[in-house]
């Protein structure tokens, strides 16, 4: 994960890491994912994506890579 620092992005440390993970810890993972889906995504824009993925191809794999992204970054929390 990477933070904002004076400006400036930076990787996080492990004591970083670690008190992030400790802070977290009693949230479920799903839980975490869907509410960091929810800050881009609301349930009726995912449901749309999903129905229309045919159609919107471009946009329904611009909202599969971020949920992906964002499960690879929560497993790592």
């Amino acid at each position: 994960m990477r933070v904002l620092e004076n400006g400036v992005y930076r990787d996080m440390t492990a004591k970083e890491k670690a008190e992030i993970k400790k802070s977290t810890a009693e949230i479920p993972y799903e839980q975490r994912v869907v509410c960091r889906i929810r800050e881009k995504y609301s349930v009726d824009d995912e449901l749309a994506l999903l129905r229309q993925r045919v159609l919107k191809a471009d946009e329904f794999e611009e909202y599969n890579t971020f949920v992906e992204k964002i499960k690879e970054e929560e497993r790592n929390v």
